[in-house]
């Protein structure tokens, strides 16, 4: 079997909007094992990666849109019986929405800074984001297809 001809799929990695939760109920690249307000720093920059899955990199950028999907709060608050609030806008920042995967790379990243010294000290939080589109940047009319089980990410942060 050849996979040659594959077309090329842009995902994120596990989250809880997929059904992947880490060791304490969340998921996400959060290092203080759920503890937000007292950290050893006020604020964290950290990224969401974005993953190019295709059989062979691509010779080309890949530009993708992300954004905010508040619609997977109410699908993950069902699902599981929780009441998990979108992260309000002074707890993070993501200045950037349109990330560009440069030419023979898989991997591009989303900035994010979370304000951890703003945090209360108990909180239910969710960053949703959604791959809105991907294209190839030299060839606008080329589509990448956004996954459909991993085009959603979910950042949980819970005190």
């Amino acid at each position: 079997m050849t996979v040659s001809n594959t077309q090329p799929i842009i995902e994120f990695g596990l989250s809880a909007a997929n059904g992947v939760y880490g060791p304490n109920g969340y998921y996400g690249a959060f290092p203080f094992a759920g503890d937000t307000a007292g950290g050893p720093v006020s604020t964290y920059d950290t990224a969401v990666a974005l993953l190019l899955a295709s059989p062979q990199v691509l010779s080309d950028s890949v530009v993708v849109t992300v954004a905010i999907d508040t619609t997977q709060l109410s699908a993950f608050n069902n699902s599981q019986g929780a009441n998990i609030t979108l992260l309000p806008g002074n707890l993070y920042s993501m200045p950037k929405t349109v990330i560009t995967i440069a030419p023979g790379y898989r991997v591009g990243s989303i900035p994010v800074t979370i304000n951890l010294s703003a945090f209360p000290a108990a909180h239910q939080y969710g960053l949703p984001i959604a791959i809105l589109s991907a294209v190839d940047k030299e060839k606008s009319g080329d589509q990448i297809i956004v996954s459909g089980n991993s085009g959603k990410f979910m950042w949980l942060f819970q005190r």
